[in-house]
């Protein structure tokens, strides 16, 4: 055996490293290190109406509650919050490795305040002494990092805290998404110290670049990495003896980021969850909950939605009509999630509903059209992709045809009727319901009113006298959401429509007389109904054609006639965003969709 094979041989027949001689020696491997530890810095005042999805998100963070601490403090309340936070916290501290509570139940206000929601500078030198008691709170139990995150922004992703943990930045903040512009970052500032718009903030704030950036500012929600050296000179209060900005807490903060050399970062690489958009000086407590509805609905439809936590008691809603004799919701069997996110969504708006099951075209075939005394308009054929009615588009004008039947028989005077794709405008209801009391202040005879639509040929339309935000509709798609009168219920019916069908957003416009089409008129003589339409519009689709998330029944089908012939949104303006044909997204809120 030569040398190589003996030397081969020796290694072979040699113990493994982990076998000792002597049971001594024998040691098992090493543990893993434990989790960071972290505090989260809870500061509330008067958010009752947004704590329990607040604490929620925390509640479900992915991370070991052993390894966090939580800091909470309350004051100058005139709402529930402080209840809320001692319910929570009573039955969670035992899961948390520490729990500090700083509640203070009187005054109620701040001197010189307009609201509850008016940020004065009395105010805003308290919230910074708040903040940096929580910093040396984290300081004091050598914490590894400190979270603060406002009572209005929601967590929804739950791997938001590892994710930020991983991108090893000393300041990061997850940026959080709201109902308009306003964000959690600022891209530019002054010299001053004031906001400062850049062209980088827009494809940040909507993710069309992703990634962690540099900015000058990040304010509501924000990591702080306290085992970097250069966090020791970070400080809310008192401000840095060279401030001369603005006496605002995140101005001061991003002041002491500066000259402590610590640069602020923005991630989007995921969306981490909401902010709400902070209210005037003059907002009420209710106005601020109505813009947290709205974020919640829109949360709905972007998701992960936001969920109450399990340890806190939600007050009952008290859900109503708004004035309508009945309220109609259609949605297809098959379409369970789009029901439950509906019936959620007029949940948290307090409005009643009744469910109306969608007529399924796709169980249709030519010869159960024919027994059901159903047939097509002659000639008629979809303006843009030429094709003939789909069975979707046949389903969806029999959903709404029981519908305007049903307000006939049980002599309905008015009734609202949302099909099961729309995203509601924010404070809807009470829009609505002013809009009703107006039109009725003036004796308004209506028969049809659009909520949400698709202008065709966009352009002046003739306002109504006397009413706010309503005008006379003219050649308009989609049946998202609308108002119906009886009498327009019974113009509607006694056209005998199924004789001579066709999309009933097509039908319509026949009926108020603004189709463009001479021929399909002629099959209807008799077309006075008064339709109106809201301006700007109360809803608008949940998806447009080509997002993710978008499908459509009655455009995604086959043609009425022939299984074979399948039809797809790609032949068909009719889904694309009106903004795409020319038309611009309205909103009642308009002057708030800015970064501020």
């Amino acid at each position: 055996m030569g040398p190589t094979w003996a030397l081969l041989l020796a290694l072979l027949s040699r113990p493994p490293a982990a076998a000792a001689y002597f049971s001594e020696e024998r040691q098992p491997g090493e543990s893993p290190l434990q989790s960071p530890t972290v505090l989260v810095a809870i500061i509330a005042r008067n958010t009752a109406h947004t704590l329990p999805y607040y604490l929620g998100a925390l509640e479900r963070l992915d991370y070991p509650k052993d390894r966090i601490s939580i800091w909470a403090a309350t004051d100058h309340n005139v709402d529930n919050t402080t209840a809320i936070l001692r319910e929570w916290l009573t039955s969670v501290q035992r899961l948390y490795h520490y729990v500090e509570w700083r509640p203070m139940e009187e005054p109620r206000s701040y001197p010189n305040e307009m609201g509850p929601k008016h940020w004065t500078r009395t105010r805003f030198e308290y919230i910074m002494k708040l903040k940096q008691a929580a910093l040396k709170s984290a300081r004091k139990q050598w914490a590894d990092y400190i979270l603060y995150v406002d009572t209005d922004n929601i967590l929804t992703d739950n791997q938001t805290l590892n994710l930020l943990m991983a991108e090893n930045k000393t300041v990061i903040a997850p940026l959080l998404i709201s109902q308009a512009a306003y964000s959690n970052f600022w891209c530019g500032i002054t010299p001053q110290g004031y906001y400062r718009r850049t062209a980088e903030y827009f494809p940040t704030r909507h993710r069309q670049r992703l990634g962690c950036f540099a900015v000058p500012m990040v304010h509501s929600t924000f990591l702080i990495d306290l085992r970097k050296e250069a966090t020791q000179g970070l400080a809310f209060y008192p401000p840095h003896p060279d401030f001369s900005w603005a006496f605002d807490d995140i101005i001061v903060f991003a002041f002491s980021c500066r000259a402590s050399e610590v640069q602020m970062y923005v991630c989007n690489k995921e969306q981490y969850g909401f902010i709400n958009i902070p209210g005037k000086p003059q907002s009420t407590l209710e106005d601020d909950n109505q813009n947290f509805i709205h974020l919640m609905l829109d949360a709905m439809i972007t998701g992960p939605p936001m969920a109450p936590s399990q340890f806190i008691h939600l007050p009952p809603k008290f859900p109503d009509k708004m004035d309508f004799d009945e309220v109609y919701l259609i949605n297809l069997k098959r379409r369970p999630d789009r029901r439950e996110r509906m019936m959620q969504a007029l949940y948290e708006q307090e409005i009643n509903y009744k469910i109306i099951d969608a007529v399924d075209g796709s169980a249709f075939n030519s010869s159960t059209l024919n027994e059901m005394g159903i047939s097509m308009l002659p000639g008629y054929f979809d303006p843009y992709s030429g094709r003939t009615l789909t069975k979707g588009e046949i389903g969806c004008f029999l959903s709404h045809y029981s519908i305007w039947k049903e307000v006939v028989d049980r002599k309905l005077n008015k009734a609202v009727v949302f099909e099961d794709d729309v995203r509601f405008e924010g404070h809807f209801k009470r829009k609505l319901t002013r809009l009703l009391s107006d039109i009725e202040d003036v004796a308004l005879e209506w028969d049809l009113i659009y909520l949400g639509r698709k202008l065709v040929n966009p352009g002046q339309e003739e306002a109504i006298p006397g009413v706010r935000n309503l005008v006379v509709a003219e050649y308009s798609y989609w049946t998202l959401a609308y108002a119906i009168s009886l009498q327009g219920a019974e113009k509607l019916v006694n056209s005998q429509p199924l004789t001579k069908m066709l999309p009933v957003d097509e039908f319509l416009p026949i009926m108020y007389d603004k189709h463009i089409n001479e021929e399909y008129k002629e099959l209807y003589p008799k077309r006075d109904l008064v339709a109106l339409s809201v301006n700007p519009l109360l809803v608008f689709p949940t998806h447009y054609t080509g997002e993710p998330g978008w499908f459509s029944d009655t455009e995604s089908s086959t043609i009425w006639d022939d299984d074979l012939v399948k039809t797809d949104w790609s032949g068909s303006q009719k889904t694309v965003k009106a903004s795409q044909t020319g038309t611009s997204h309205q909103s009642f809120g308009s002057a708030s969709r800015d970064e501020l």
